[in-house]
Order: structure tokens, then sequence, then C-alpha cells
């Protein structure tokens, strides 16, 4: 699995956003993508989250993920995420899929 996550740290164009919203939600479900989780006020236990909008999209693996994002779909789009948000986004692989041993023991974490 790997999740795609978006930490917005403003909001530049509220029209804007709600236009790229509207159309970016057909493409990720066309990637087998998912929203898993969408906050505006996360409940932050240490440190500072200065974002306004954190979201989650989880993908069945990375390559879903890729193709989502360099679809021509997507990339379509992204002069109206652009225009509309100041965000983060990136993507995050499952320790399975990205090879990594949870076991502290044998992580040489």
């Amino acid at each position: 699995m790997t999740y795609v996550v978006v930490t917005i740290k403003k909001i530049l164009d509220i029209e804007a956003f709600r236009d790229y919203a509207t159309r970016v939600a057909p493409i990720i479900e066309r990637y087998g993508g998912k929203y898993v989780a969408v906050d505006k006020t996360p409940d932050v236990r240490a440190g500072e989250w200065p974002f306004v909008r954190t979201v989650i999209v989880a993908y069945p693996n990375h390559a879903a993920a890729q193709s989502w994002y360099g679809s021509p779909e997507y990339q379509q789009i992204i002069p109206i995420r652009v225009r509309a948000i100041d965000a983060n986004i990136a993507m995050v692989r499952d320790p399975q899929e990205a090879g990594i041993d949870m076991d502290p023991r044998k992580s040489g974490a």
C-alpha cells in the first residue's frame, strides 16, 4: 500500500480549490485511490502542525500512486492545484512495500 499525503499550508484561491477538488476525486478513483483521511484540525500531540488541511489517499501500491500522479488527466489539472493551494505532496509506502522490517531487533532502528 502507498499513501499520498497532502499537507496544505494555505488555500490561495477558494474557487480554484473547489474546482480542483471536484476534478481530482474521479481521477484518484480511476487509478485505484481511496480517500482515507481528510482533516482541517488534526489532534496534534507533539510539535507544530502549520497546515490548514491534511489529506491522505491510499493506493494499492506505489506503481498505482505513480500512475495517478503521472497520468495525463492529473497533469492537466496541476495548474489548477498550483493556483488553488500551497501544499506538500509525498508518496509514503507501507513497510512491506518499502522493504522495511519493523522488528526493531532486525531493522537497525
